[in-house]
């Protein structure tokens, strides 16, 4: 499972992801092309969440960070997924 975020989402989570805490966050899993909304603690680097998995990372302009952040969820809320839509225009 490949998960993006973007940096506007993290950026009202600063102090929670400073402090190690949990909070609710939309990522995208890219593999299944759904959105999925989560409790999650998340950390810039793997040192500081070695037990997590990758993150990426997409900027305002939608362009993906070279080297990935950290997530680790808890809980997904309500088991809400959302398919979203496929073509060219979202690969």
């Amino acid at each position: 499972m490949k998960l993006e975020s973007y940096t506007v989402y993290l950026e009202e989570h600063k102090a929670e992801i400073e402090a190690g805490k949990p909070f609710v966050l939309e990522v995208m899993d890219t593999d299944k092309f759904e959105k999925r909304v989560v409790k999650a603690i998340v950390a810039k680097s793997p040192e500081a969440l070695p037990d997590g998995q990758d993150l990426w990372i997409r900027d305002e302009r939608a362009e993906l960070a070279p080297t990935p952040w950290r997530i680790k969820i808890i809980e997904e809320i309500n088991g809400l997924f959302t398919r979203l839509p496929q073509g060219p225009q979202y690969e």
